[in-house]
């Protein structure tokens, strides 16, 4: 049994896995468990890559930035459970461990985590994740964002006071439209002292990546805080954070300033609570 690579999902696995491995100091990914829902074949492919292909991944702009963006929502995650939020939705959790590794401050927080994904890799996951740490605290929900209504969703939300909604990685696959009837619906549903956090390519960066099936034009904004404060705005929730996806691997990986290595510019990532 193993994920399906829906949405570089077993990708992202891997370069965790491999940051995890070979590489050290700050730039060691404190995804120690990521190897542990690959398959023996992707365990192999990612050991190749990290053995006779690391100074090649070390070009690429975005196996840092994945790096990076592990630490960040590691942080937002472990600030939800230190605030006393009731819930985590991990959104695209794919082959995410954040609610194995942070298992134990989870239950003692009594935190629970809501782990969706799309119908295929969420069962699958589930099957993984129940054999290797079975937690009372996880449930797992398929969701697909370019449905138009998420009742279940909607269901799981009630009986919560506070909760976290991370999609790492998601909106560059969901249709433009769709995601933001997604923010809609959250804004509506979420309690009041809820948060959400997720990133976002910006409009002109690989308009194209992300376009298949359902996705006829991919989810995208401007790189202008103030139209993205605007546009969130609309839809009732409030922008704490945003950052550029080379500000925030610098503040990640301040290393990088002074490395030979480029920047991942295509993205940005934001913060928000709800307008009420």
């Amino acid at each position: 049994m193993k994920l399906p690579n829906l949405s570089y999902m077993v990708k992202i696995g891997q370069l965790r896995y491999i940051q995890s491995r070979y590489e050290s100091g700050g730039c060691r990914s404190p995804d120690h468990l990521s190897h542990e829902l690959l398959s023996p074949g992707q365990i192999v492919g990612a050991h190749v890559r990290g053995v006779f292909r690391l100074d090649h991944l070390r070009r690429n702009p975005f196996y840092y930035y994945v790096l990076a963006r592990t630490k960040y929502y590691d942080d937002v995650f472990c600030k939800a459970i230190e605030l006393g939020f009731d819930a985590i939705v991990n959104i695209g959790c794919g082959s995410d461990t954040r609610a194995h590794r942070f298992a134990a401050e989870l239950r003692r927080a009594g935190c629970n985590v809501i782990e969706c994904d799309q119908a295929t890799a969420i069962e699958t996951k589930r099957q993984l994740a129940g054999r290797k740490w079975p937690a009372d605290q996880v449930v797992y929900q398929a969701i697909d964002l370019n449905d138009s209504a998420w009742p279940q969703l909607e269901a799981a939300l009630r009986p919560w006071r506070m909760v976290l909604v991370m999609m790492e990685g998601v909106s560059p696959y969901i249709d433009q439209n769709c995601f933001a009837a997604f923010l809609d619906f959250l804004a509506r549903n979420l309690p009041a002292m809820s948060r959400i956090a997720y990133d976002f390519k910006l409009r002109g960066s690989a308009d194209d990546f992300g376009r298949q099936g359902r996705t006829i034009q991919p989810f995208r904004l401007p790189a202008d805080e103030s139209a993205v404060t605007e546009f969130h705005r609309r839809r009732g929730l409030i922008v704490d954070h945003f950052a550029q996806g080379s500000e925030m691997s610098l503040n990640y990986l301040p290393t990088l300033e002074s490395a030979a290595f480029p920047l991942f510019t295509a993205d940005a990532l934001v913060q928000l609570r709800i307008a009420r």
